[in-house]
């Protein structure tokens, strides 16, 4: 029963991690697509697609792993760099390596991927992949149900605190007043 608890433990843990890297894929491919709409990159965009549609599918995957096999290695050096005691660098090295890969993977699949699918193993593989994307999306639901509950309970909690609880303009009103009848009181004594 314990092992069983242990697994399913490290199941929805894997399940999140891997719908929270789809989620980051979904959106920075989203916004990759508006940046290349909103920057004259459409000639670009399609001189780069003219170009996969003339290789190989083969030479496609590379094109698509390139960044990975780019960034992948400097990664473990911004890890050694912490390591190593230049935490501040190798943390910023890190991320901006992490953003650009989150960037650039997804844009590049999207150029790819009518070539990618070409190859038949590699329709399997994706396959695959998005069939444990809907069965991580099926673990994880019932927990993301209860965190949103859960979020919108300490919202309600939050607003009904708010309400009782004066904002900044009555708190200065409150010492104005106070001031004045200080004042008042003082020029009374005072005669």
């Amino acid at each position: 029963m314990k092992h069983h608890r242990v697994r399913r433990t490290a199941l929805l843990a894997l399940a999140t991690a891997f719908l929270a890297a789809a989620w980051a894929w979904d959106a920075l491919a989203a916004v990759g697509r508006l940046v290349a709409d909103v920057l004259p990159w459409r000639r670009l965009k399609a001189g780069f697609v003219w170009v996969i549609d003339r290789i190989p599918a083969p030479l496609a995957l590379l094109v698509f792993l390139v960044p990975f096999l780019i960034v992948e290695p400097l990664l473990v050096v911004a890890t050694v760099a912490i390591a190593m005691g230049y935490v501040f660098w190798g943390a910023v090295a890190w991320i901006i390596l992490k953003m650009l890969a989150i960037g650039v993977i997804p844009a590049i699949f999207e150029l790819t991927k009518h070539r990618l699918m070409t190859m038949p193993w590699f329709v399997v593989v994706f396959d695959k992949v998005m069939a444990f994307h809907h069965y991580a999306d099926r673990i994880v639901a019932p927990y993301k149900r209860a965190a949103g509950a859960l979020v919108r309970r300490w919202r309600r909690q939050a607003a009904a605190l708010a309400g009782r609880t004066p904002g900044i303009a009555q708190i200065a009103a409150r010492i104005a007043a106070r001031r004045r009848m200080a004042g008042r009181v003082s020029a009374s004594a005072g005669k």
